[in-house]
């Protein structure tokens, strides 16, 4: 390479006249070592690591965070308590960050929208995120969230015909796609030998599916709390299952819940991430001590009255935030395996790929 820089050196030189007057005695040392130095020097340039095409690229620091995109559903009361109590929102003010709150009606669109950019933090079920892996949607698992007895059921109206699991056979079962109930029916009907083709699905936000339900629009209807506790007060309803009915102890963890965060969050912000896990912790503590007060809380943001949020606070369970464990990530494993025989999604995934799950060396 030097002896490259300096012939291209000795060529322009000479192009231009100029080894005439390096000819004249006295100088003509000088022009040599003149030229070799300006070769040596572009040898060197070209060899900078910051102009090679293999050199290493440091990272780039990542902007201040000013605004804090957070979504919520209805089902997921501690990011909903964490919202009306306002309590991220005074922990994060001195650092100059604001929170915004964008509200979902099930997991599978708070994670589209956390693909696009619109949230950086959410929570929902744990079906939502293996319809979202299966379709290479960007997010991460950073919590778990332990449910309640009746987090979800399966509802019939009170003159029903239908009296078991097994009656389902045939009928119009409503249900949000790509949420946890949509799992819970598949085993549901698994504990009576019947496949999911045995049903004619009807595929239902909860917000459309209440009065569809009222209509007798469809014979079944597997929904979670809030909604589970609305219909079964304002409805005349049978309780055929819920997701302790399906799944015995196992259900917290056959049928999760997580919070979600988006992969360039959990990358530059994990400090402000931990804020986040902190302060549900806490709101959780303070639902479970608190029934009758988280209640009132929740009814104004629900939008729902205050007797049937009672209800739901009363059976709301330990209400804890944990780590992504091996053993929440195998029963999803156990939901993602169902789900792919039976061509619900695309491909067969591994929900343990560490690019969908964040572990910290410790509890934040």
């Amino acid at each position: 390479m030097f002896k490259k820089q300096l012939n291209q050196c000795l060529d322009w030189l000479n192009k231009r006249g100029l080894f005439k007057f390096f000819k004249q005695p006295g100088i003509r040392s000088f022009a040599l070592l003149f030229v070799m130095g300006l070769g040596l020097s572009l040898a060197i340039a070209s060899y900078t690591p910051g102009n090679s095409a293999n050199a290493p690229t440091e990272k780039p620091q990542a902007s201040k965070l000013t605004v804090l995109k957070m979504g919520h559903q209805k089902g997921m009361g501690l990011l909903n308590i964490l919202k009306a109590q306002g309590s991220l929102e005074k922990r994060l003010q001195p650092q100059g960050i604001s929170v915004t709150w964008n509200e979902f009606s099930s997991t599978a669109p708070l994670l589209e929208g956390m693909g696009v950019g619109a949230i950086v933090f959410g929570g929902g079920g744990g079906t939502g995120s293996v319809f979202a892996q299966s379709s290479d949607k960007p997010f991460v698992r950073v919590a778990a969230s332990t449910s309640s007895t009746r987090s979800s059921a399966i509802l019939v109206k009170e003159n029903s015909p239908i009296k078991t699991l097994a009656d389902l056979k045939g009928k119009k079962v409503a249900f949000a796609k790509g949420s946890s109930s949509q799992y819970i029916i598949v085993r549901a009907l698994e504990k009576v030998d019947l496949k999911y083709t045995d049903i004619q699905p009807v595929y239902l936000t909860p917000a459309e599916a209440l009065p569809a339900f009222e209509r007798n629009d469809f014979d079944a209807w597997v929904i979670w709390d809030p909604y589970t506790a609305e219909a079964e007060r304002k409805l005349r309803t049978r309780l055929l299952a819920d997701n302790t009915t399906v799944f015995g102890d196992k259900a917290s963890v056959e049928s999760p819940g997580f919070y979600y965060a988006a992969p360039d969050f959990v990358r530059d912000y994990p400090d402000i991430l931990k804020i986040i896990l902190q302060e549900l912790e806490k709101a959780g503590s303070w639902a479970k001590n608190n029934n009758k007060d988280s209640a009132k809380l929740l009814s104004k943001l629900y939008k729902v009255d205050l007797a049937t949020m009672e209800i739901v606070e009363e059976r709301g369970g330990d209400r804890k935030v944990l780590p992504v464990t091996d053993e929440v990530l195998t029963g999803l494993q156990n939901m993602a395996d169902s789900f792919y025989k039976l061509k619900v999604i695309p491909k067969k995934i591994d929900v343990k790929d560490k690019n969908y799950n964040w572990v910290p060396e410790q509890k934040w």
